[in-house]
């Protein structure tokens, strides 16, 4: 992607930006007396931690 000027590249960030949609974990709740979810650091780092070990192979 050599050769893109800072006109260019914004307007992918742009772009990229639009499609981007964070997921609504709270939102898939079925159980109304189901304890909800708490999202804290340590659950994102082992949420990301999971789905890198999903990628490689052992």
């Amino acid at each position: 992607m050599s050769g893109l000027d800072d006109k260019s590249i914004a307007n992918l960030v742009k772009k990229m930006q639009k499609q981007a949609k964070p997921r609504n974990v709270e939102a898939k709740t079925y159980d109304a007396t189901a304890p909800q979810r708490v999202t804290d650091e340590k659950d994102q780092e082992r949420d990301r931690m999971f789905k890198e070990m999903k990628r490689r192979e052992f």
